[in-house]
């Protein structure tokens, strides 16, 4: 049961909207920024598939590691179309990030000592699990891996906020919304 409870489902007079562009990096790479990536592909036989994940942001692009056997790298080899989403579920923040990406497969498979995927891991490790995530990594660094980029094809998508867009409204529904619009 979720602890969460509003009057609305929508808060008049709130912040609702696009992430502010200085506020993306923070939220996609900061300290405090332990949400999961949601890596959305297609599967051999055409149906969806999600799975979730650690990720880097570095700004440009989105990094992930899939273990050798890992079937969504696999499946991103063969088709490299796939979105992403990473969200916030505090209310009354619910940050998301949404983008449609091309997969790259840049290394792997490949063991630990000297690859690329090891200062990412070590990264993702240490903000995920702690500052002994990257020494707990060591032991696995003999099993091979991938390190996969996701470029988006386009610019990110970005909410925050319980509101709705104003695109969702018919005119007149939401009068403070639409001037808040015209304001801007």
């Amino acid at each position: 049961m979720s602890e969460f409870e509003q009057d609305h489902y929508y808060e008049e007079g709130s912040d609702a909207g696009g992430i502010p562009p200085g506020q993306i990096e923070e939220f996609l790479a900061g300290p405090e920024s332990t949400w999961l990536l949601k890596l959305a592909f297609v599967k051999p036989d055409g149906w969806p598939m999600v799975v979730p994940l650690w990720y880097r942001w570095d700004g440009e692009a989105f990094y992930v590691v899939g273990r050798k056997r890992s079937e969504w790298v696999h499946d991103l080899a063969a088709n490299p179309r796939c979105a992403v989403c990473i969200e916030e579920t505090a209310h009354p923040r619910i940050r998301k990030v949404l983008a449609q990406c091309t997969a790259e497969v840049v290394e792997g498979p490949a063991k630990g000592e000297g690859s690329l995927w090891v200062p990412i891991a070590e990264e993702m490790a240490a903000r995920y699990t702690g500052p002994t995530g990257p020494e707990q990594l060591k032991a696995s660094w003999g099993w091979e891996r991938y390190l996969v980029r996701l470029a988006p094809r386009g610019r990110l998508i970005t909410w925050q906020g319980a509101d709705w867009a104003l695109r969702y409204f018919d005119p007149g529904q939401r009068p403070d919304l639409e001037a808040k619009a015209s304001r801007r």
